[in-house]
């Protein structure tokens, strides 16, 4: 058996397929397995999870524990935009990119994602969400737009993400 620890502002409501986890940032739902047994312990305010096979187990308590984390806090991802020229602005549910293509490029953001420009002079984005797998997926496919190149590490790049240059031609002088 494996427990986790349920904070004070999270709901959990267990039904016969279905949790619901409810917290400050909303409120998602995750099917349950038919060969894991869930309970809520009130007196120590934990979450048991038992099942025959235990890396199943383990599987489903880090899915839970990323879906309360979500609704309590929330995640959030980092984006750089590198190069002379490059422009982001946010309108309504979209995020329009100038990154030296002929034409802007326009983003319609995800529901239940937030897109804040941090500062418009390094252009840094900062995309918010209560589902961990949206918020990535959404970094992912705005990279994915123009990704860093290796010569003048121009493009978009994660916060941490290290471009490897590369060394540019040589001419024969």
């Amino acid at each position: 058996m494996l427990s986790l620890n349920i904070p004070k502002k999270i709901t959990i409501k267990i039904f016969e397929d279905w949790i619901f986890i409810e917290g400050p940032l909303g409120c998602k739902k995750k099917k349950k397995s038919k060969d894991i047994q869930i309970s809520i312990d009130s007196k120590t305010n934990k979450l048991w999870l038992s099942s025959t096979n235990i890396s199943k187990n383990h599987f489903h308590l880090a899915i839970l524990n990323k879906i309360i984390w979500g609704v309590l806090k929330g995640f959030c991802m980092k984006l750089n935009i590198i190069g002379v020229g490059y422009k982001a602005f946010v309108e309504q549910n979209q995020l329009i990119l100038k990154l030296g293509f002929s034409h802007n490029i326009i983003y319609k953001i995800p529901q239940d994602i937030t897109i804040k420009i941090l500062n418009q002079k390094l252009l840094t984005l900062l995309i918010l969400g209560n589902d961990f797998q949206k918020v990535n997926q959404t970094a992912a496919e705005i990279r994915a737009l123009k990704p860093a190149e290796p010569y003048k590490g121009k493009g978009i790049k994660y916060f941490n993400e290290i471009v490897r240059r590369k060394e540019g031609k040589k001419t024969n002088v």
